[in-house]
């Protein structure tokens, strides 16, 4: 049989997983893509973007190449892998994040963005794997705006090789026409593809505390009929208490379940759950399905058997954030996906995309604790939240709604609820680890150049381009007079010097009228007679000098009035445009030599610009200040030391939290105490020669948990650890994970010394054991089962929508 051409072939694979006719924007990003364009592709929350992306993981396979498909969140990565294994076949997904590595050569290669970061810079064994690269899919790409991470997105985007077509998705953002070219000047070709298309229209409600009603009219204006309190809201007003039960109740009669709850603490989103204690949401058939799917799961992963939360699972409700164990999350996970979990309390991290579908959002309040105190949420993090609500093909629209406080109601409501995306603000941020690897493929000038092309700096100049063009402006007018000056046959200097004189001139005529006066009043004593010759004298010379000049001042001044006010303010004026255009011209490379002149001080940079043995070493750590790690490893701090004492020296350099009154009853042992007291001393030595070099870069060596590690690394159980600290035990396993982080890098590290890499290898397996490791294998996804009572879901059987777009 005669087979299709090549691009038949790819539309035929593509038909057969998708059988349904697309939305316009997708066809368009769909043919750009095939024209060989990399595409920005902007559009609300669950608008079906996903889908552009598996168009390009099946052109991939199709024409024999490979495809990159990255994640801003380890846990979205995970669920990617599964999901693309079930459709495309295991054999053809791989999985890489910064603990696992599974079927790296496949053609489907799905993976944290930090990972595809680090490849380009050749910090992963896995490099080559970009020869075969056709796409890479930057899922998420809004994260640019992270303060924290957003710079991997960058630099994922700036050192992206060329021949890579950049398949970008973002939610919607004020300046996506500014992305794009950035993309376009940074990488190549690109195009823009933007949709405000919702396929599930949302309707937004207010919640007094009290009663439930609609936040906008049909003309977008606020509900008038809503009592509004904002001027008598305040710290000191008494108000209804929030209580969950009541607003979840009144939502069931409405049919606006399953609702995700967003709630910006970890604790707020435990305190909730608990106060839905007696509430059952599911019925008799869906209790059953929950009991034997939660039964299972205990049975695979035991160390759950007695979890607080389990009780509440059974009744349909859920907690969900960073601080629950992996398992427990996972497990809330999929009984969401199966329409078994009707409530579900999280934290905005679930906003980021991981696939929990649901007919409403709650967003319980509306302003966020951060590192500054509160404030009101922004546009965009309100949008990522509503976004959330209206389930493609299962409902007809999506609700949000908004719990008003003492502090928020009405008003603020309804202005998120109408307002525009904001805009990506860059968050590029040079560190030691890029200086020494881009001086290591490059020569500083050609590292400029790299530095030029951040996304920040393109924003700085196009926002600039304004007062760039007021300035030339100016400029070319105090050409014109000037013009004007070499006309007359004078320089602005000598134009300068005779208005001085000028001045002077003034000046002795009014000294001799006084003179004069003197004289005829108190009569021609001999030291006023003197003093007035000399004036006179004076006077002369100037007038000889005005006289001597090449132009008439007098006159030029009456053609050109004001001409000399003119000059003075022209340049004052242009003094100040240039310090503005110049203050931040520049401003990334000037940090950037910064930690250049840095590392060159104490030798991590050699005579020719290039990594010494001990920058190659710091080159190849990730960490939150990599020269600091390297610090204490070339100072010795970890020789010697036993697996479990080496986990806990390693944690003290990756706990970043901020939060006070944490404690331990497990101390650290002597030997870990002694590399962390070397740790001390050369924290003060980089805080020194930071300050010099004007560099900031956090130096993290917090010891709180360092004991409760070497507990863990000992064999202390689980329960144990957990019962001798107030850390959270999701937080724990950050900890653990973040910790294993460091320890995989110090066992692969080429240069390391042999016993730090063998104390660290002999590490891993003690620490990430059960409740810590990856849940490796989870639960299946399953359809929904059937509802025993059709109302209770909001949604009629006659009402059914067909199978929907992915994403």
């Amino acid at each position: 049989m005669t087979q299709l051409p090549l691009e038949a072939r790819i539309q035929a694979a593509f038909d057969r997983q998708f059988p349904f006719t697309l939305d316009d924007f997708q066809q368009e990003a769909i043919a750009q893509i095939a024209e060989g364009h990399s595409v920005v592709v902007c559009a609300p929350t669950g608008s079906g973007k996903t889908l552009i992306a598996e168009y390009a993981l099946i052109r991939a396979m199709e024409t024999g190449r490979a495809i990159f498909y990255t994640t801003p969140l380890k846990a979205l990565s995970n669920q990617k892998f599964h999901d693309f294994g079930q459709a495309y076949g295991a054999e053809n997904v791989g999985l890489l994040t910064g603990d696992t590595s599974i079927n790296r050569d496949a053609p489907i290669i799905v993976m944290t963005t930090e990972i595809f970061r680090n490849m380009l810079y050749g910090l992963i064994d896995d490099s080559r794997l970009l020869d075969r690269v056709a796409y890479v899919i930057l899922d998420e790409c809004h994260y640019m705006n992270d303060a924290q991470r957003g710079t991997v997105w960058e630099e994922s985007i700036i050192y992206c090789p060329e021949f890579i077509q950049i398949i970008a998705l973002s939610a919607t953002v004020a300046n996506a026409h500014e992305l794009t070219d950035w993309i376009n000047e940074a990488h190549h070709d690109t195009r823009l593809i933007m949709s405000d298309f919702r396929p599930v229209p949302l309707r937004f409600f207010y919640y007094n505390r009290k009663d439930l009603a609609p936040l906008l009219e049909r003309d977008g204006q606020m509900n008038r009929k809503l009592k509004f309190e904002d001027r008598s809201r305040g710290a000191g007003k008494k108000q209804r208490p929030y209580v969950p039960n009541a607003l979840i109740e009144e939502m069931a009669e409405r049919h606006m379940l399953p609702a995700i709850f967003f709630t910006f603490s970890r604790d707020g989103c435990d305190k909730a759950l608990r106060e839905t204690h007696g509430l059952r949401l599911v019925t008799r058939d869906e209790a059953q399905a929950l009991e034997e799917a939660v039964d299972s799961f205990v049975l695979q992963y035991p160390f759950l058997a007695r979890h607080a939360h389990l009780d509440a699972l059974k009744r349909g409700v859920a907690s969900h954030h960073a601080g629950l164990l992996p398992a427990l999350k996972l497990l809330v996970e999929r009984l969401f996906q199966q329409g078994l979990i009707k409530v579900v309390f999280a934290t905005e991290t679930l906003a980021a995309g991981i696939n929990m579908p649901a007919r409403a959002t709650v967003i319980t309040t509306l302003s966020k604790r951060t590192d500054h105190g509160h404030r009101l949420l922004n546009a965009s993090e309100f949008l990522q939240m509503s976004g959330r609500a209206g389930r493609r093909g299962m409902d007809e629209v999506g609700y949000v709604v908004v719990v008003g406080s003492a502090y928020e109601g009405a008003p603020e409501a309804a202005l998120l609820a109408t307002s525009q995306a904001d805009p990506l603000n860059s968050q590029f941020t040079p560190t030691y680890g890029m200086v020494l690897n881009l001086l290591q493929r490059h020569g500083l000038e050609e590292v400029e150049f790299l530095i030029s092309k951040s996304f920040g700096q393109f924003t700085w100049e196009r926002r600039m381009a304004p007062l760039r063009e007021e300035t030339d402006a100016k400029r070319a007018q105090l050409a014109q007079y000037h013009a004007i000056l070499e006309e007359a046959g004078l320089t602005e200097k000598s134009f300068g010097d005779l208005l001085k004189v000028r001045a002077l001139v003034h000046d002795s005529h009014r000294a001799i009228r006084t003179l004069k006066t003197q004289i005829k009043r108190y009569g021609n004593a001999p030291e006023i007679a003197a003093q007035l010759s000399r004036e006179q004298g004076k006077l002369a010379n100037l007038e000889t000098t005005l006289h001597a000049a090449p132009c008439n001042i007098s006159g030029l001044l009456a053609r050109h009035k004001r001409l000399d006010v003119k000059l003075w303010k022209l340049k004052r004026e242009i003094r100040g445009m240039e310090k503005r255009l110049d203050e931040d011209h520049g401003y990334y490379w000037r940090r950037f030599l910064g930690l250049y002149e840095l590392l060159k001080e104490i030798g991590q940079l050699d005579e020719r610009d290039k990594p010494a043995p001990a920058g190659i070493l710091t080159g190849q750590i990730r960490a939150e200040n990599e020269l600091f790690v390297s610090m204490l490893i070339q100072d010795g701090a970890f020789e010697g030391l036993m697996p479990s004492e080496m986990a806990g020296a390693a944690c003290a350099m990756s706990f970043d939290s901020n939060r006070e009154n944490l404690y331990s009853h497990f101390p650290t042992s002597p030997a870990t105490q002694a590399a962390l007291s070397t740790g001390l001393q050369a924290a003060k030595r980089l805080r020194r020669l930071q300050e010099k070099h004007r560099v900031q870069a956090p130096i993290l060596l917090n010891p709180v948990a360092s004991g409760l590690i070497e507990a863990w690394a000992q064999g202390l159980p689980w329960d144990q650890v957990t019962s001798a600290t107030n850390i959270a035990e999701g937080d724990l396993v950050r900890i653990v994970r973040r910790t294993a982080d460091l320890l995989r890098q110090f066992s692969r590290i080429p240069g390391m010394p042999l016993s730090v890499a063998q104390a660290s290898r002999a590490a891993l397996p003690l620490i990430m054991r059960d409740p810590v490791r990856e849940v490796e294998m989870p639960i299946p996804a399953e359809e929904p089962p059937p509802l025993a009572d059709p109302a209770s879901s909001g949604i009629a059987p006659e009402n059914a929508a067909p199978p929907a777009p992915a994403g």
